[in-house]
């Protein structure tokens, strides 16, 4: 039994998802597809879009295929042979909680990879940036100093143009400025590096070989971090952590955390509740109804979901009460559904 329902499931959830995704990035292509240069340019935007996709709507797709699935069992009377075989409740969701579980790992598991910058390397492809850009203009705080950047080359793991400007109280003391700087364990390596310093009301000058500063400041999440750029969940973890050493807030990257390992839950939360509430038998149902609520209540809490997600990433209310709550709140209600579906066949 646990295979048989396994097999449909997972059969379903991927013509669900992958029809989807293909709609979506087909939609975005005949919108900015015109706008290419080449043919293999608009492979490649394609693809990056596809994978945006699949990272965005395979909750979506965890809980359309559990509705399809139910609802055709349902059609054919498979369900009711099921249950008249002694199959429970709880035995016939296991299937489908193990193979939504599954997906929902694989895809964290992405998350950790260049998988997770799709969307903005489709959007610098739209934009006629073939190759990675340098970033200019970074100015931010590093410990009690402030940091000028003048062009930052996360590729070629180099900062030309640093300037660091030391303060005690509210007033820079020191500034140490560098031509090119370059990230060697951890660290970037500063070399001939002029400083100004202000000893006794004067100013003093003096040449320095090398600095080693901007400890744990990798190039690319230096770059992510500044420039609103996407980050892996490793690369995410590790600018949290950076950040907090840093007194910076943190709500953008702890709401982007929380997005792609905690959100998506709600998709297994969702997908217990209305396989729990099914009826089991057509003459039950009014079953065009019954999908079409079904259908149109998973958007509508996705659409809160999102709306939330997007007021902890901008700082209105705390990503934990924004993101976390509400999930909480449907692993609740789906916990008291699995405890009602014990209770009865």
């Amino acid at each position: 039994m646990f295979w048989y329902v396994f097999k449909h499931y997972a059969k379903n959830m991927l013509l669900i998802l992958l029809s989807l995704s293909l709609l979506f990035t087909g939609l975005d292509f005949l919108i900015t597809g015109s706008n290419l240069s080449s043919f293999n340019i608009k492979v490649l935007y394609v693809f990056y879009r596809w994978e945006e996709a699949l990272n965005l709507l395979y909750p979506l797709a965890i809980i359309f295929g559990g509705i399809w699935t139910k609802i055709s069992f349902i059609k054919n009377n498979t369900l009711g042979a099921l249950y008249a075989l002694g199959v429970s409740r709880v035995e016939l969701f296991k299937p489908f909680l193990t193979l939504s579980l599954l997906t929902y790992f694989i895809f964290v598991g992405l998350n950790f990879t260049e998988f997770a910058k799709a969307s903005d390397m489709a959007d610098a492809i739209k934009k006629h940036r073939y190759s990675n850009h340098e970033t200019k203009e970074l100015f931010f705080k590093y410990n009690s100093s402030f940091v000028y950047i003048k062009r930052l080359i996360p590729e070629e793991r180099k900062i030309r143009g640093l300037t660091i400007f030391i303060l005690k109280g509210d007033k820079v003391i020191e500034v140490q400025e560098a031509k090119e700087a370059k990230y060697i364990n951890s660290h970037w390596i500063a070399t001939d590096i002029l400083v100004k310093k202000i000893i006794d009301n004067r100013l003093k000058i003096e040449q320095l070989d090398k600095i080693d500063t901007l400890k744990e400041y990798n190039p690319k999440i230096l770059n992510s971090i500044y420039e609103n750029k996407k980050l892996t969940l490793y690369e995410s973890l590790i600018a949290k952590k950076l950040l907090s050493t840093q007194g910076i807030k943190t709500y953008k990257v702890r709401a982007e955390i929380y997005n792609k390992t905690i959100t998506p839950l709600f998709s297994i939360a969702l997908l217990m509740i209305l396989l729990f509430r099914f009826p089991f038998h057509a003459r039950y149902i009014n079953i065009v109804a019954i999908t079409t609520k079904a259908l149109g209540g998973t958007l509508f809490i996705w659409g809160v979901l999102f709306a939330s997600y997007r007021m902890g990433l901008n700082g209105v209310i705390l990503p934990e009460i924004a993101i976390i709550t509400p999930i909480i709140v449907l692993w609740v209600y789906a916990i008291y559904s699995l405890m009602g579906a014990k209770s009865r066949i």
